[in-house]
């Protein structure tokens, strides 16, 4: 069997975010979130999470038991300043400086972004970034993360996935502040790209040397029904809706209505040292699919990541097409010609021999990548722990490391997580000749 060989450059690691992770962030706009009734599945808030405030160097040592070269982690935004833009918590800035020198300790790149999905209760009072002059509060905090932390920092992501943000909040209303509002989606796109163009000026300012990016979500757009032409239309309108607008505006600039009337803006081009890929899901797109979305209908918005009813579904409601991968590198590199990293790709399971299969396929869509001449830099699997999923809760496991939250968040390494360490240790991989028949069709 062939043996697919990674570059003795290329960073395998994983990732994780603060709020998902730590426990008790008890200041920001989604721990309020959760209180609210019928806001997270099965009524569950994030609470403890996985405890990771109070383990990281366990967890971090872990890490480095594992092979992991590198690591992405988010800064708490409301650890810092958890009353006002003006109350700095020392505690805070102490503890986050003891987390990045334990992955450093372990010899472990840390990646490190900035904006997760969570900002200050405080912020999301006076709107977010629903309001351009509140990007000010945003750019100060930036600011003060690349001071202090920039001689520990040597990656930076700005902000992670804001199509997903801005519609899972303002669309879908999963996230908070939880509201319908095309209108509002549309306005926060515009203003989480000009906050992610700012924030790569000033840590690059901070930072020269630094290397900053923002982080996609990408996922593929296909027609449901295979030579259609409606459902055709539908996928690329789908596509340049959520990621088209988006890349151009990366790339050149200009932002594209609806999300920007005749914008052009010379800090936003090229305001990228690498971009960060998130990707796990096809989406199939119709006329349907997209009423079902804009009437927020749950059983028919999770529809559009199967065709036939019959694909296997992971605990996040998602079928497995891994040739995405290769796809979304293909257009980035294309886009861009800039250095790349998968910065999330995993699966929600118990199934670990899923996992595992999982791992090595996407994982041949990188290396046929590496082939092809593209500059894919790293990949991190999403993540290293059981966590709190959003509006998902507890239910998908997507850890390399399981958490028993029943027995004081107790961790235990999973075969699939010895199945990556192996691979990283030993560059590569043998390619298997067939996926069990089971896993099949999830695999492709």
């Amino acid at each position: 069997m062939p043996f697919l060989r990674f570059p003795d450059h290329f960073l395998f690691g994983s990732s994780s975010s603060a709020h998902q992770v730590e426990g008790n962030n008890i200041h920001n706009q989604w721990w309020h979130f959760e209180q609210a009734q019928d806001k997270i599945k099965r009524g569950e808030k994030s609470g403890r999470a996985a405890d990771h405030y109070t383990r990281y160097q366990e967890d971090f040592q872990t890490l480095k038991e594992l092979r992991h070269e590198a690591h992405r982690i988010s800064l708490e935004w409301s650890r810092f300043f958890p009353e006002s833009p003006d109350n700095l918590n020392p505690e805070a800035v102490e503890h986050y400086h003891n987390v990045l020198d334990a992955l450093l300790e372990q010899g472990i790149e840390p990646f490190v972004t900035t904006f997760h999905f969570t900002i200050p209760q405080w912020f999301a009072e006076m709107g977010g970034f629903e309001k351009a002059e509140n990007i000010r509060h945003y750019e100060a905090f930036v600011r003060f993360l690349g001071e202090e932390y920039g001689a520990k920092v040597r990656y930076w992501c700005t902000i992670n996935e804001p199509n997903i943000y801005a519609s899972f909040a303002y669309i879908i209303g999963e996230y908070p502040p939880g509201v319908k509002n095309i209108g509002l989606a549309l306005k926060v796109l515009n203003h989480l790209i000009k906050a992610h163009a700012k924030a790569y000026h000033i840590l690059k300012a901070a930072q020269p040397n630094a290397q900053v990016g923002i982080v996609v979500h990408l996922p593929v757009f296909a027609p449901l029904r295979k030579g259609n032409w409606v459902d055709k239309l539908s996928a690329r309108c789908a596509d340049w809706m959520f990621s088209g607008i988006l890349l151009e505006a990366l790339k050149t600039g200009k932002i594209h209505a609806p999300v920007g009337f005749l914008e052009q803006h010379d800090f936003i081009k090229d305001s990228n040292d690498f971009i960060g890929l998130n990707y796990y899901v096809r989406m199939f797109a119709s006329p349907r699919h997209a009423l079902a979305t804009a009437l927020n209908s749950l059983d028919e918005h999770h529809g559009v990541f199967r065709r036939t009813g019959l694909e296997r579904l992971t605990q996040s409601g998602w079928a497995v097409y891994a040739k995405g991968l290769y796809k979304c590198l293909k257009r980035l590199h294309t886009k861009f010609g800039l250095p790349l990293y998968i910065t999330e790709n995993g699966i929600a399971t118990d199934d670990d021999e899923w996992r595992k299969t999982y791992i090595r396929k996407h994982l041949k869509q990188v290396h046929k990548a590496l082939e092809k001449g593209m500059d894919v830099r790293g990949y991190f699997y999403w993540s290293n722990l059981d966590n709190f999923e959003w509006s998902y809760g507890f239910e998908p496991r997507f850890g390399l490391i399981a958490v028993d939250y029943e027995d004081d968040c107790k961790r235990t390494i999973r075969d699939s997580a010895w199945v990556y360490a192996k691979i990283i240790e030993e560059r590569g991989f043998e390619v298997e000749e067939k996926a069990p028949k089971e896993l099949q069709e999830n695999t492709a």
